[in-house]
């Protein structure tokens, strides 16, 4: 796999996924195993009260290939017809380490039935692959790579550090082990963070592979160039801060997957920078500023009004729902805010080379933003 193949792609790194236990199949009997919690009288030693408790992860290590695996047996909140319960459900950490040699890909919709393959390979317990997608998630991950050289890097920390609102959320580190920033503190971070204050963190991804993970580069990345590899990553940490991102609706782990992760880096990052004022324009819908803003987009790009209008007036919806589209697109097309002037023009531009005779492909609306700018004031 060459660096090409993986840079600046947004994936998984890790994460823990829940499923009901009902679903599962335990072999490995330790990972039933009950904690007993003794509360003792502090006057006279007696015992007061015992309680069996489940949650304590149980860890299996492949010191060969330098892999380990997760799994505990947990009790979790669970709804039914607006009514809370508990049920017992098994959780597991994964990794992308349990993708071997496609690590680099990491967990994605195209990777996720490797990864469980993998993970079932332990012998720990079994489910259905169905039911290892629409797991409950938490805690997950999500990261991409990056090339840059060392020295790139100390200015690339110098200089997040400066644009950032808040340079003391941010922390280096220039130890032999780690050379990379992270926010939101200095101990703890990902204990600390917020949704406002996410964990987020720049490292060297080939010095953490010579340091941390020496057995698994050798058994499963030596003919992958990992030299001047470095990662960004990031962690959706609960519901609350799902709910921020915009991911409510999002309950399974398949879903996750499914979402734009490349913005959800963006969005995390973009915590730590100033943020416009919310301004109210009228009194347009949000949705309709949004209709708008995309009309007036595709009249910067040329299309012209008939195209437009096609969007509206569909055939795939029925007929109630078109008749509201089509009434949708008259009261957005009458608005102040919609550029009629330039879709006017463009339309008379294109019209005129038909008239001409002028092959259409040979038509370039002006794109220039510096178009009100004298001609021999642009650049050449």
């Amino acid at each position: 796999m060459k660096q090409e193949d993986f840079i600046y792609i947004p994936k998984v790194d890790s994460g823990k996924l829940s499923i009901p236990l009902s679903h599962i199949k335990i072999i490995k009997d330790s990972i039933n195993d009950m904690l007993m919690l003794t509360y003792t009288s502090m006057e006279s030693g007696e015992i007061v009260e015992e309680i069996e408790q489940r949650g304590k992860p149980h860890q299996f290590d492949n010191k060969e290939e330098g892999t380990y695996i997760r799994v505990w047996v947990e009790p979790q909140i669970n709804y039914k017809e607006g009514s809370a319960f508990s049920e017992m459900y098994l959780s597991v950490l994964i990794n992308s380490k349990h993708l071997g040699k496609d690590y680099f890909k990491g967990i994605r919709k195209d990777t996720l039935k490797s990864l469980y393959d993998n993970i079932m390979k332990w012998k720990l317990f079994e489910c259905s692959y169905k039911d290892f997608q629409t797991a409950r998630f938490n805690d997950i991950d999500i990261c991409f790579d990056f090339q840059c050289q060392k020295n790139q890097f100390e200015i690339l920390k110098k200089n997040i550090k400066l644009s950032v609102k808040n340079e003391s959320k941010f922390h280096s580190k220039s130890s032999a082990l780690n050379t990379g920033l992270y926010a939101p503190t200095f101990r703890n971070p990902r204990g600390q963070a917020t949704p406002g204050t996410p964990y987020i963190k720049f490292y060297d991804k080939e010095l953490d592979l010579e340091t941390k993970s020496k057995n698994f580069r050798k058994k499963f990345l030596s003919g992958v160039d990992v030299s001047n590899l470095f990662r960004y990553e990031c962690t959706i940490q609960s519901k609350k801060h799902m709910k921020r991102l915009g991911l409510g609706e999002e309950k399974t782990f398949w879903e996750l997957l499914e979402c734009d992760l490349h913005i959800l880096c963006s969005q995390m990052f973009k915590e730590y920078f100033h943020k416009p004022k919310i301004v109210k324009v009228g009194n347009i819908r949000p949705m309709d500023k949004v209709i708008i803003d995309f009309i007036n987009l595709a009249i910067e790009q040329g299309v012209p009004r008939y195209e437009i209008f096609n969007i509206f007036d569909r055939d795939d919806v029925s007929r109630q729902s078109k008749s509201d589209l089509i009434k949708k697109y008259h009261a957005i097309m009458k608005r102040d805010e919609i550029k009629k002037e330039e879709m006017e023009s463009n339309e008379i531009t294109k019209n005129l080379f038909q008239y001409l005779g002028v092959d259409m492909s040979q038509l370039k609306i002006d794109f220039d933003k510096d178009k009100d700018t004298p001609p021999q004031k642009r650049n050449t």
